[in-house]
């Protein structure tokens, strides 16, 4: 009984073990790998934790290497393109390199002309040529302009100066397969002149001088007898203001020559005749309450001028009566 009961436990134990083994081959063949040797199992008799107890080995898991990011390298850059530099002497031999004109503000166009030669052994392309302004233009025939040696050209500069006044400098560019060379021009425009007053417009405008001693500081007359004298004081006052009519070249009869008076003077005489001026003749009210143009200070600096400028002569007459604020225009006359 006891044999019987043990040969069923050894085939158990037999059957238990093939098929584990029949297991695990068909697992390693599923996952391809390789069987373990029959040695490393477990013995299923050996209790867990007593000696001769072989652990199952364990599969280590798969490690993902680590994702090393890719490395963008730039694209390659082009190559930066040269900076041209200066024509070198020896290629184009130019007339000039300034050219100078001078114009009235009723022609501010001025003309010039730039001529050169090729004197290098070979062939020179002028491929454009730029200036500093838009006033300045260059008139030059189809691009590349290309010169032999021994070749010459020329090339004719516009510049239009409207609306400017004093000196203008501008600059020409010429750009060549050689290098470039840099020209200037310069432009003077004269100030405008006054035109001629003939004898007509003089007695015109001496007829409306009796009937308003005013009116020399209104309308046309403004210009010559107002705008001159602003902001000017001392001599400058006294020419733009007093010297335009005592000291002209057609000055009429009635109108003195003050370096020829024939009796004394003094501050409150210039003071007087500036301020008020004189009722009944040419002569008008400088004052601006009194309807003329000039401040205080600007009769105070002509005043202390005149006292200087123009001394009494030695034996001179008494300074006749000067003239009152009661016979003055009102302002705004």
């Amino acid at each position: 009984m006891k044999r019987s009961v043990l040969a069923t436990l050894v085939v158990l134990i037999l059957v238990s073990l093939c098929g584990e083994i029949v297991a695990q081959v068909s697992t390693q063949r599923v996952l391809q790998i390789p069987p373990r040797p029959l040695s490393t199992l477990p013995d299923p008799l050996v209790p867990v934790g007593t000696p001769g107890y072989v652990p199952a080995p364990v599969t280590p898991p798969r490690v993902q290497p680590p994702t090393v990011p890719s490395v963008v390298f730039p694209p390659s850059m082009p190559p930066r393109a040269a900076t041209p530099s200066a024509l070198p002497p020896g290629i184009l031999a130019w007339d000039a390199e300034m050219k100078e004109a001078t114009v009235t503000p009723i022609n501010p166009v001025a003309q010039m002309v730039f001529n050169f030669t090729n004197v290098s052994a070979g062939e020179v392309a002028i491929n454009h040529v730029s200036s500093s302004c838009g006033c300045t233009v260059a008139q030059l025939p189809p691009m590349p302009w290309k010169i032999t040696p021994g070749g010459s050209g020329a090339i004719p500069v516009t510049m239009n100066v409207a609306g400017k006044s004093g000196m203008v400098f501008k600059t020409l560019t010429v750009n060549t397969d050689q290098g470039w060379k840099m020209l200037s021009v310069k432009t003077t425009i004269l100030p405008p002149t006054a035109a001629q007053m003939t004898a007509n417009d003089r007695d015109k405008n001496l007829l409306l001088a009796k009937a308003d001693r005013q009116a020399v500081f209104k309308g046309e007359c403004a210009s010559c007898h107002v705008e001159k004298a602003i902001g000017k004081t001392g001599k400058e006052l006294y020419e733009a203001a007093c010297g335009i009519c005592h000291e002209a070249e057609h000055r009429a009869t009635m109108v003195p020559d003050l370096h020829a008076l024939k009796h004394a003077t003094n501050a409150e005489y210039w003071k007087a005749w500036i301020d008020y001026g004189k009722e009944g003749s040419l002569m008008p009210a400088f004052a601006q309450r009194h309807g003329g143009p000039l401040s205080d200070q600007q009769i105070a600096s002509l005043v202390e001028y005149l006292v200087k400028a123009i001394p009494p002569k030695a034996g001179s007459a008494a300074p006749p009566p000067l003239p009152t604020p009661s016979a003055t225009p009102q302002a705004g006359r």
